[in-house]
């Protein structure tokens, strides 16, 4: 049952027993959605994409609710399993509003905030650098154009991490993307704030916002115009974004009676990022089609791994040196009747007690350059710092860091 909440005090009186390792949350536009009361929870193979909608569809019909809805993720390995909680109470709020009241519950309550005691990166700026000038050897050999190398980095807290504050941050510092929170079955919860859309369905109709080319955010005005005009300009990030586009297009073309893709970008703003950014719609041949049919089929884009893709993805993991589980996956939510929303894990990372591990990419093309593509993916981790509310200590730590490995 969606359950439209709109008084002060019925989102206090909610506010009051939510709690991230049992609730899901997804916010898109004006509207926030969280789950209520679990009726189950499933894991299930995503390699087939029939199988994957069979089993979608036969949890939300045996639960014999007119109402129920799959939250889910999806990993980005094929190979591993999605996990999903299947409900029929969710409750829809007003983001701004939610946000505000989450926010001042928070500081109401939080205890004295947790403190960045130690920064472990799982692929260091060597090993980050090493793995881009390996993967430039496939593109002069031509067996690549283009493929996304992430990392990631855990960090340690002198406590528990309060994950309703770190929500309620993410929600208050960007009202725009997609927020996300899911508690997964290994006791952590999967957060962030996502700025791109893979694709939403309602009846006929689709869209999907693929992002590819970014540079960061500052607050001098007249240099951010200069890096907006530079992005836009920009050769290597019209091409990485171009291989998206086409990709995309490909699997979305048999599927609809009419697909609209714009000739040239524009430009996206997240809290501290700039991305090229194409809105492409579409109207499908037949309503019926299920979201996750074409959301798992368009997963991973290239966006996300690369091009070819059967190229670009087995090479991933030896590249990186680890798995990358949820993070670049696909997180949303499907109806009985396959509409829903799905967007991609990215600003995002794992909470558990007093450990958060943060995750960041980017992607790599011909002409990229190894530094600045390291710089970049520190640029991306500024989301979740920020909302952990450890960027400076971050800073410090990292720096100290460097320091001494430069001395040994």
């Amino acid at each position: 049952m969606l359950t439209e909440q709109t008084s002060v005090n019925q989102i206090d009186a909610f506010i009051e027993s939510f709690d991230p390792s049992q609730n899901a949350l997804f916010a898109a536009g004006e509207n926030c959605f969280v789950t209520r009361k679990t009726l189950l929870r499933l894991k299930t193979d995503i390699s087939n994409h029939r199988e994957l909608v069979e089993n979608i569809t036969s949890a939300i019909n045996d639960t014999d609710q007119q109402d129920a809805v799959a939250f889910g993720v999806l990993p980005f390995c094929k190979s591993q399993q999605a996990q999903f909680i299947v409900t029929d109470q969710i409750n829809k709020y007003d983001k701004a509003t939610f946000t505000h009241r989450l926010k001042l519950r928070s500081q109401l309550t939080k205890n004295k905030q947790a403190n960045l005691n130690k920064v472990s990166h799982r692929q260091d700026q060597a090993h980050y650098e090493s793995a881009i000038l390996k993967a430039k050897r496939y593109f002069s050999e031509r067996k690549l154009d283009k493929i996304v190398l992430a990392k990631q980095t855990d960090l340690f807290f002198d406590q528990d991490i309060n994950q309703t504050h770190v929500i309620a941050n993410l929600l208050s510092q960007s009202s725009s993307g997609f927020h996300f929170s899911f508690p997964t079955e290994q006791g952590k919860t999967l957060v962030g704030v996502s700025p791109e859309l893979l694709l939403k369905k309602q009846d006929h109709s689709i869209i999907s916002n693929p992002l590819a080319g970014s540079t960061k955010r500052v607050e001098d005005l007249e240099i951010e115009y200069k890096r907006k005009q530079a992005l836009l300009a920009s050769q290597k990030d019209r091409y990485e974004h171009a291989v998206v586009l086409d990709e995309m297009s490909q699997v979305l073309n048999p599927w609809c009676q009419q697909l609209t893709i714009p000739s040239t970008p524009s430009l996206l703003s997240t809290a501290t990022m700039w991305h090229l950014s194409t809105i492409i719609e579409g109207q499908l041949i037949n309503p019926n089609t299920h979201i996750l049919s074409l959301a798992n089929q368009l997963h991973p884009t290239p966006a996300l791994c690369g091009k070819p893709t059967p190229s670009a993805y087995p090479l991933i993991k030896e590249l990186e040196g680890e798995d990358r589980d949820y993070f670049s996956g696909i997180i949303g939510w499907c109806d009985r009747h396959g509409n829903g929303e799905w967007v991609v894990v990215i600003r995002c990372g794992e909470l558990d007690t007093n450990h958060a591990r943060l995750f960041a990419g980017a992607g790599i093309v011909a002409a990229s350059d190894p530094t600045a593509e390291w710089l970049e993916t520190e640029a991306k981790m500024s989301t979740m710092l920020n909302a952990l509310e450890a960027a400076e200590r971050y800073r410090e730590l990292t720096e100290t860091n460097a320091l001494e490995l430069e001395i040994a």
